[in-house]
């Protein structure tokens, strides 16, 4: 949306991925939705973050109730009463799918690049130990050597 940072106001919580993951928010902006040739107009706060995702809005609990709309997820419908009359939000099971696809793959590739570094992590623990006690036996080689001339 190209929005300044400095119109951002600082999140104190977390979210929560539908897979675990926690994501710290960059902040909060709130601004005015008009949609559907002006079936709908309210201010809306939005949560700002900063991740890769086929999402571009997920819509909370308390915004849906606050335009008073009845929703179904398993027909992927969503009603709500304007002044112009009752809307309705067709969704798209096959976009959807491929939304969660596209999440799965990512959450994957994310989940495999921490894998990598922490093996690396442990990789180079492992070779700081390893140099330590080849160090402190030369030491100790060198000591015997002495002691025995």
């Amino acid at each position: 949306m190209e929005l300044s940072n400095d119109i951002l106001i600082p999140s104190t919580y977390r979210i929560y991925g539908f897979n675990g993951t926690v994501t710290i928010p960059k902040g909060e902006v709130t601004l005015r939705v008009s949609y559907w040739g002006g079936h709908l107009d309210t201010l809306t706060t939005f949560c700002v973050v900063d991740v890769v995702s086929p999402y571009e809005a997920i819509i909370r609990i308390p915004w849906i109730v606050g335009i008073k709309r009845v929703a179904s997820t398993y027909h992927q419908r969503l009603r709500f009463p304007t002044y112009k009359g009752v809307v309705e939000v067709i969704g798209d099971s096959q976009e959807a799918r491929q939304c969660m696809e596209v999440d799965i793959q990512q959450n994957n590739k994310r989940r495999e690049r921490q894998r990598r570094e922490k093996n690396k992590a442990k990789e180079a623990e492992a070779s700081q130990e390893l140099e330590k006690v080849i160090s402190q036996a030369v030491m100790s080689y060198g000591t015997n050597e002495k002691e025995s001339l």
